[in-house]
């Protein structure tokens, strides 16, 4: 028995390495941001008796697919796209009138840009590594909001454009020769316009644009496929 234990323990050893080697390409997906909330709140004010209540929730998903190729050892240069989606909704109410409003929101958006990803170390069983990237997007969605009594509104997004750049560190574990599990954090800027179209049931809708910029921490977990180069397979 502890023969057999023994020749597994080397014969793991002996898989477990990444295909990081000149001429291998490696392709992957990776999860972000995925999330659903469900919340209640009461709101009171010193000067007025009023109570405010909302009650609602929200749900997002980010899925960030990858596709490189190693330059050299160690080295992968690519790209990589993110698709993700968010919705919300809300119930509103105020104890001083019967009238109730509704809000639902939604955001689908997609991003498309290179990758340069470099592994450090010679570990068999995994290897820290680095990433910059650069990508260029789209999202779009609409904002509806509607009362009990009648009355509606309806937002659409008309993006301008949006950019984002920035690098992210982690880790990747290789369960086999050819697959590793990873974890990263970054650290990206951003810059967005974006035009919105507002439409009430009543009166004269408007237009408006807003400009944003941010920063923000990116933290993902994913899976890695490494294929090996035609020499490294002969």
């Amino acid at each position: 028995m502890k023969k057999i234990i023994l020749l597994f323990i080397l014969a793991l050893g002996f898989t477990m390495y990444g295909q990081t080697e000149k001429g291998s390409k490696m392709i992957g997906v990776g999860f972000g941001s995925l999330s659903f909330t469900d919340s209640k709140s009461n709101t009171t004010y010193s000067n007025t008796p009023t109570e405010y209540d909302s009650d609602g929730n929200s749900f997002s998903i980010s899925i960030n697919p990858n596709v490189a190729w190693f330059v050299m050892d160690n080295l992968a240069i690519g790209g990589g796209i993110s698709l993700s989606y968010y919705s919300s909704k809300s119930d509103s109410s105020n104890t001083s009138s019967l009238t109730t409003s509704e809000n639902k929101s939604t955001q689908p958006s997609f991003y498309i840009g290179p990758l340069a990803r470099y592994y450090f170390g010679k570990s068999t069983s995994g290897k820290p590594f680095a990433q910059l990237n650069a990508q260029y997007g789209m999202y779009g969605g609409k904002s509806k909001s509607s009362t009990s009594s009648g009355s509606s509104s309806e937002t659409t997004t008309k993006p301008k454009g949006d950019y984002n750049f920035g690098a992210t560190f982690g880790y990747e574990y290789f369960i086999s020769k050819y697959v590793g599990l990873y974890a990263s954090l970054g650290v990206n800027y951003g810059m967005s316009k974006t035009d919105y179209e507002y439409e009430p049931s009543t009166g004269t809708g408007y237009t408006y644009t807003s400009t944003y910029s941010r920063l923000y921490v990116p933290v993902n977990v994913g899976l890695q496929v490494h294929l090996p180069s035609k020499k490294a397979k002969e």
